[in-house]
């Protein structure tokens, strides 16, 4: 204390030198670490930019002007084609009193017996896939969408008659949700679906996908339906139920079975055993036998090759309701 009063001068220089060494060393971290930040915005831009300019197109104006236009043509093609979806959804379903719809239920079916009248061309307590129906009836709040579904199978059944298909094997129809008192899924209240089963240890794991997470355009009622026909009664309702404005069904399993035995060639071919449709004896080929090498000209073993006999099929579609709530954005 002695020395700061005997040499103030000094004294005063030193905490002068003192406090502008502080404030240098201050400004100067203070500097370093801006500096830094500085670098950081730098590189963040330059990886941004990097980004932008691997983009195709390069997000100039004219281009984002060009990507809207293009964008708006394909909302623009998008709701165009909701619309023509739309026109196979019913303008309406109003629920009935379930003793009305049974009441609809059982003159369509006669309706439909009187399109198949050869004995056992439809399966027994055929009731046009609402077999639970038969002695009890359908809660009322489902009988909007179930009357639409029974003209559905209504007009399946009718398209297989006038295709010339005379056995009907099998008619089934997947339940809706409403017959149970359920809402459709991805609806508000609608349940869950049950979790698949852990994959066993060591196995292969499937790809993570959601379908919950893709928005639903229409809801699916499956049908399965087996019959006996012709290829050509067959080629004929296909195209009819591919090119239908009444429904829109989507087709999930196609299985076609020809049971007749198909003969190689040859003298093979000449002495195949036929089946019920072609009689008692032999298939017996006009002309002189061909020999081994020689291909067989037979117009009945051509139709069992080709599909000319009567073959067994199996399908299974969706029925589509399509959702009219859903739209698409607007681009101003």
């Amino acid at each position: 204390m002695t020395w700061f009063k005997e040499n103030k001068f000094l004294a005063g220089l030193l905490t002068i030198t003192v406090l502008l060494a502080a404030l240098i060393i201050f400004f100067g971290l203070k500097a370093g670490s801006s500096l830094e930040e500085v670098q950081a915005q730098i590189a963040s831009k330059e990886a941004s930019l990097k980004k932008d300019k691997s983009l195709n197109p390069f997000p100039t104006p004219d281009n984002a002007k060009a990507k809207e236009e293009s964008l708006k043509a394909v909302i623009a093609k998008a709701n165009e084609t909701r619309g023509k979806l739309l026109a196979f959804r019913p303008e309406k379903m109003e629920n009935v009193p379930g003793k009305d719809f049974s009441a609809n239920l059982t003159s369509t079916v006669d309706r439909v017996k009187d399109l198949f009248p050869q004995d056992k061309a439809l399966p027994s307590g055929f009731n046009l896939g609402f077999e639970k129906y038969s002695g009890s009836l359908p809660p009322e709040e489902a009988t909007g969408i179930l009357t639409y579904q029974l003209g559905a199978m209504e007009y399946l059944l009718t398209q297989l008659a006038e295709c010339g298909v005379k056995e009907v094997e099998n008619l089934y129809r997947e339940k809706v949700p409403a017959e149970s008192g359920d809402k459709w899924p991805g609806e508000p209240g609608a349940k869950r679906a049950p979790r698949p089963k852990p994959a066993p240890r060591g196995a292969p794991r499937p790809p993570k996908f959601k379908s919950d997470s893709l928005p639903s355009v229409a809801h699916r009622m499956p049908v399965e339906l087996s019959f006996r026909a012709p290829e050509p009664a067959v080629r004929e309702f296909l195209t009819r139920i591919a090119n239908s404005d009444q429904y829109f069904f989507e087709t999930r399993i196609a299985r076609v079975l020809n049971p007749s035995q198909i003969p190689s060639a040859g003298k093979a071919a000449s002495a195949a055993k036929p089946t019920s449709d072609f009689g008692d004896g032999p298939i017996v080929i006009e002309g002189d036998e061909p020999s081994e090498d020689e291909p067989v000209e037979s117009v009945k073993i051509l139709d069992k090759v080709s599909g000319g006999d009567e073959l067994v099929v199996f399908l299974r579609a969706d029925l589509l309701l399509f959702i009219e709530e859903k739209t698409l954005p607007e681009l101003k």
